[in-house]
This record gives structure tokens, C-alpha cells and sequence, in this order.
């Protein structure tokens, strides 16, 4: 082989030699393909409140149902002390059967309890007056160390006029309602007597449609 077919086959030899090497430098210096990688987690959005409005809330709550509240002030009467003398009656009579036994059954529905009176012994109470056309007073006895001996008495009086406008009796333990109808805002005042009576409660009953 001639000196100048030896010099082509060594530039080939070369060329193949640098090519090669140019290659494998550039698949080298290629950047690596990415990995795929975890998306992250949702994050949840804050919540917006629009202003003059409240938002809801987290959990549904029971509804809370308001007590309802009495319609009338319930009032304690007690006896007068000091000026009872000068009440135009003081002394119940002595025949208490015109006045009866208790009245028919109350024709309203319900009732509502405006004042009352508990003692255990007789004496006369401070005037007061009742807003309602018509009440009832419901007398009750309780005696339980000599019940045969317990007796009762009560009257209604009007202090203006001294017209007695009703009157109850109560032998042996046991109650009695009286119905009233009068005028109202009238001072009124009751003369009671107790004997061998533990104690003893007059509750001033109005219809609950008058009530206020």
C-alpha cells in the first residue's frame, strides 16, 4: 500500500474517532427527561362572609323554644295592722248559710292567680283592689289535729259602702270557690276568722283571657 492510501485510511480512522466521541459528549450533556411528581393537596378555601350577613352556622342546632313568662304579678294580701279600725266592717255575722256553698263550675277555660292570702289565724286584711269585672276566690282548709273541730270564715267587703259582696264558710278540712262580679278598681278588704285551723290559703283566680 502506497504512503498516500495509508494517509486516507488514518483521517478516516480519525474522523470515525472524533465523531464517535462528539456524540456520546452530546447525549451526556442532555438535561435527564422529569420525573412526574405527587400534585399537591387541595387546600380548602377560607370562608368569606359578606358583610350584614352571618354565616352559617357549622351545625344545625336544635331550636331553643322560649319560656314563656307568667302574664300577671302574683300579689300576697296581708292583714292591716293599723288602720283595720276604722273599716266600716269588722265583725263577720253570725249566720254565714245566706251566702252558700260553692258557686257552679268556673265556665272558663283557665284561670290565672293574681293574689292570695295564707295565715293560720283569723284578722282583716289590707284593702286592695282587682282589675277584672269578674274572679273567683277559692278558699282551702287544711286542718289535721282536730279536723272535726276546724272551722272557717270569710267576707268580702266593699270599703266604700260597706256592702259585704260575698261570704264563704268551711267546716272540716276542704275548699270553696266563690265567683265575683263587681265593679273594678273598687277597694275591697276581707274579714277572716280560723279556728283550730293549721293554715289556710284564699287564691284570687282570673279568667286568663282578662289577664294582663
Amino acid at each position: 500500500m502506497e504512503r498516500g492510501d495509508l494517509a486516507v485510511v488514518a483521517l478516516a480512522i480519525l474522523l470515525v474517532v472524533l465523531l464517535t466521541a462528539f456524540f456520546s459528549l452530546g447525549r451526556a450533556s442532555a438535561p435527564a427527561p422529569a420525573t412526574a411528581r405527587p400534585s399537591p393537596q387541595a387546600t380548602p378555601s377560607p370562608r368569606v362572609t359578606v358583610p350584614g350577613t352571618t354565616p352559617a352556622p357549622a351545625t344545625m342546632q336544635e331550636p331553643v323554644t322560649p319560656v314563656p313568662t307568667s302574664p300577671v304579678t302574683t300579689r300576697r294580701i296581708s292583714y292591716d295592722t293599723r288602720n283595720y279600725y276604722l273599716l266600716p266592717i269588722r265583725v263577720i255575722p253570725s249566720d254565714m248559710a245566706m251566702y252558700g256553698y260553692s258557686d257552679v263550675q268556673w265556665k272558663y277555660n283557665s284561670s290565672v292567680v293574681f293574689a292570695y292570702v295564707e295565715e293560720n289565724h283569723g284578722g282583716i286584711t289590707e284593702s286592695f283592689t282587682v282589675p277584672y269585672p269578674v274572679w273567683r276566690m277559692v278558699s282551702t282548709l287544711s286542718a289535721t289535729r282536730t279536723p272535726e273541730k276546724a272551722r272557717f270564715r270569710m267576707i268580702l267587703v266593699d270599703q266604700e259602702t260597706g256592702q259585704i259582696l260575698e261570704g264563704t264558710e268551711i267546716r272540716y278540712p276542704g275548699s270553696v270557690t266563690k265567683t265575683v262580679i263587681a265593679r273594678q278598681d273598687k277597694p275591697l278588704y276581707m274579714v277572716i276568722s280560723a279556728e283550730n285551723v293549721e293554715d289556710f290559703v284564699i287564691t284570687l283566680e282570673a279568667p286568663a283571657s282578662f289577664a294582663r
